[in-house]
C-alpha cells in the first residue's frame, strides 16, 4: 500500500494552485466585432472533474478593469484542450 501512496499522493488545494495559478483568476476579453466592448472571463476550477472552467460574461461597453490581465487565446485554446482530454483510470 505505501508503495501507491508514493505513486498517486493526496493532492490538496495548495497543490492545485501550484500547478494550475491562473485557476481562479479573472481576466477581459476584447469584442472582436466592437473596439469599445469588451467579457470577463473566470477560470473555475472543478474539484470533481479536477478541471478548470471557463465562465464568460456578456459584453459590456466601456474600458476594463485596471489590473486585471487580457484573456491571452493560447490560454483559452490550452484550457480548451485539457478539458476535452477524458481523465479514465486504466
Amino acid at each position: 500500500m505505501t508503495k501507491l501512496n508514493n505513486l498517486y499522493p493526496e493532492r490538496n488545494y495548495q497543490d492545485i494552485k501550484r500547478m494550475v495559478p491562473y485557476a481562479g483568476q479573472t481576466f477581459w476579453e476584447p469584442n472582436p466585432s466592437n473596439a469599445r466592448e469588451y467579457r470577463t472571463c473566470f477560470m473555475r476550477f472543478n474539484a470533481f472533474t479536477g478541471k478548470v472552467i471557463p465562465m464568460f460574461s456578456n459584453f459590456v461597453e466601456g474600458d476594463p478593469p485596471v489590473g486585471m490581465q487580457r484573456l491571452a487565446p493560447q490560454l483559452l485554446s490550452a484550457v480548451m484542450r485539457m478539458n476535452a482530454t477524458v481523465g479514465a483510470f486504466f
